[in-house]
């Protein structure tokens, strides 16, 4: 089995009780983002043990397939926006992630500067996880993650419906259908 689930769930394990009396419950509020007014979030969320966002936003518009922005960092000072200029469509990737017991999630994903960005959701078993992940390519290693806080992803999107709109970028060969890639050493966030 993979490590990866194991601690997944067992992370999960304290919050089984919780979820269970809240379940029927409204969804929470929406989870800060860092995309534009007129850009439709996609999927943003807050990141453990930071002041940071990580946020996936859809330009507006039906263009198929849909033009998007990666924005990492806080609303002050973005660390990380791909495209640096404008919207782009060719370098993002959409997977569906499986792992064992139902669980599964999306992930989106794209290379910039010899590094792949994976940005994922997984849930299922009473378990949800979500976050970036970063990977030199051609290693099969992470050498970061940054896990969301926990139960604050937001899509505006359902999964789903998210997946489709995006399945015109086509599937990353590496993810779909498989577990997202292990992280040695977790990393330090300032």
């Amino acid at each position: 089995m993979n490590s990866r689930f194991f601690d997944m769930l067992r992370r999960a394990l304290p919050l089984v009780p919780l979820a269970l009396c809240v379940s029927g419950q409204a969804k929470a509020a929406p989870s800060p983002s860092l995309c534009a007014p007129d850009e439709q979030v996609a999927f943003s969320c807050p990141i453990a043990r930071s002041h940071k966002i990580v946020s996936l936003c859809l330009a507006p518009g039906k263009a198929t397939p849909p033009a998007a922005r990666y924005v990492f960092g806080t609303p002050s000072h973005p660390e990380l926006i791909y495209p640096a200029k404008g919207r782009a469509r060719a370098n993002f990737r959409t997977s569906r992630l499986s792992y064992a017991g139902g669980t599964g999630g999306n992930a989106y994903s794209f290379v910039k500067d010899n590094t792949k960005y994976i940005l994922f959701n997984i849930s299922g078993a009473s378990l949800e996880n979500s976050g970036v992940i970063v990977k030199p390519v051609n290693q099969i290693d992470a050498s970061a993650e940054f896990d969301c806080k926990p139960s604050t992803a937001f899509d505006a999107l359902n999964g789903r419906l998210l997946l489709d709109i995006t399945r015109s970028w086509g599937p990353d060969p590496e993810l779909d259908g498989n577990v997202l890639p292990q992280t040695k050493v977790p990393p330090k966030i300032k």
